[in-house]
């Protein structure tokens, strides 16, 4: 989007901010509960999941066993179908999970046990990825929507290259700025770390002199609850959106806001937006 294509609405909403103090932060519940109610509104998981299933298996086919470090890896709900398609056939997998949110690990651990497949092994590691010791090289590590969380961008990458062994694959699935995460960082209370989004990790990993393969999956997020009741039932899926309490907005900001919504909705759909997804796979030679 260059500057003479910026929305009016998006312009005002940028106004509006300078003048305000930051939005109140989400508490891990209202983050918690706010990524459900986000997630039940977007059909991009489901879709990033079925690429992840069908792309990566054929991509370590000599790998056996094959090893992956997956990092904020959540409930599992994207892991456990990729550990099961890796799996197939009774090749041995070795799944381990980072994941700081106590319940969200327990879910995960839930979710692969579930999956009953003897080849399969997986772990879960309560905690940051900072301080996991792999302890064996594996062959996938992935950072499915957790980048944006790391303090530093290239101190995380860096830790994901060392753990792999030579040929070994890095994912990164990371929201672009447009059209949505340009409202995130805006509005987000990021208390003085920097937002980290796809177009940081393709440059940080480029200038590693990494080959890097991009694929934008398009979901769709539908927010017209969030346009006609915004502070009502869709005012959970805006708060994760924005990553903070929407409530707090003034109203001006509000309604630029919603204008900025309805701007890049799609043709004909009012309150549904594209919801994109960059994955970026880089091998380590």
């Amino acid at each position: 989007m260059t500057l003479i294509d910026v929305p009016a609405p998006l312009v005002g909403l940028r106004k509006s901010v300078r003048e305000v103090p930051a939005l109140p932060a989400l508490t891990n519940e209202r983050y918690a509960h706010t990524h459900a109610r986000y997630e039940a509104a977007s059909d991009q998981r489901r879709r990033l999941r079925d690429w992840l299933v069908a792309e990566l298996p054929p991509l370590l086919s000599d790998c056996d066993p094959v090893r992956v470090v997956g990092v904020g890896v959540g409930d599992g709900s994207v892991d456990a179908p990729l550990a099961g398609a890796l799996a197939s056939g009774g090749r041995r997998v070795r799944y381990t999970g980072v994941e700081p949110h106590p319940p969200s690990a327990a879910g995960f651990a839930a979710r692969m046990n579930a999956l009953d497949v003897p080849s399969l092994v997986p772990t879960v590691v309560i905690g940051g990825f900072a301080d996991h010791d792999a302890g064996h090289p594996a062959d996938l590590v992935h950072f499915v929507h957790s980048l944006y969380y790391v303090a530093n961008l290239s101190s995380a990458l860096d830790h994901g290259l060392r753990m792999l062994t030579p040929g070994g694959l890095l994912l990164a699935a990371v929201a672009p700025r447009e059209p949505l995460c340009v409202l995130t960082e805006m509005l987000c209370p990021w208390e003085g770390r920097t937002p980290w989004f796809a177009e940081d990790v393709e440059a940080d990993l480029r200038r590693r002199g990494l080959s890097v393969d991009v694929e934008t999956i398009v979901g769709h997020l539908d927010l017209r609850d969030g346009l006609s009741d915004p502070l009502g039932r869709g005012e959970d899926v805006l708060d994760f959106l924005i990553g903070a309490r929407s409530r707090a907005l003034t109203t001006p900001a509000r309604d630029r806001l919603l204008d900025y919504l309805r701007d890049v909705s799609l043709p004909g759909r009012p309150g549904v937006v594209p919801h994109p997804v960059d994955v970026m796979v880089a091998r380590k030679s």
